[in-house]
């Protein structure tokens, strides 16, 4: 007689939804990454247009040159505020995935220890029918010992 867990399929479930969840976590941090990775281009970007003003200035500039270098610096400033401002929302959607996922791993668990505790029952009920069969089986032959 085999074991049989009456709630296989509800744990096939939670097991299916925490990978789910963990596949959206990995997701998140790859665009955690992305965004990250620009963020650095960003700053690279506009610490070579810093250079490159800097340089420039040591020599005679023209009033629309200057004007041109001061607006990309203040671009580049407003695009890594806005990408600043991504990695801190990616963030905070990345520790909303983690606690969605310690959830769903709690939620396995749960039934875990339920078919844990099951199976303990279902080993001890066999361990009781065998005994018992065992007993009968002494008892019959004690009794045909008995007889003779």
């Amino acid at each position: 007689m085999a074991y049989h867990y009456k709630l296989e399929t509800l744990l096939a479930v939670r097991r299916n939804f925490e990978e789910q969840a963990k596949q959206r976590l990995a997701r998140e941090l790859f665009v955690l990454e992305n965004h990250q990775r620009h963020l650095r281009e960003l700053v690279e970007r506009r610490l070579t247009l810093c250079a490159a003003f800097e340089e420039r200035q040591q020599q005679t500039i023209s009033a629309a040159l200057f004007g041109f270098y001061v607006e990309a610096i203040h671009l580049k400033n407003r695009e890594i505020a806005f990408q600043n401002q991504a990695v801190l929302a990616q963030q905070g959607i990345i520790e909303g995935a983690r606690a969605e996922l310690l959830a769903k791993v709690r939620a396995r668990q749960v039934v875990e220890r339920l078919k844990e505790k099951d199976f303990f029952r279902w080993r001890q009920e066999v361990a009781r029918k065998e005994q018992a069969e065992g007993d009968e089986q002494a008892m019959m032959r004690f009794g045909r010992e008995e007889r003779r």
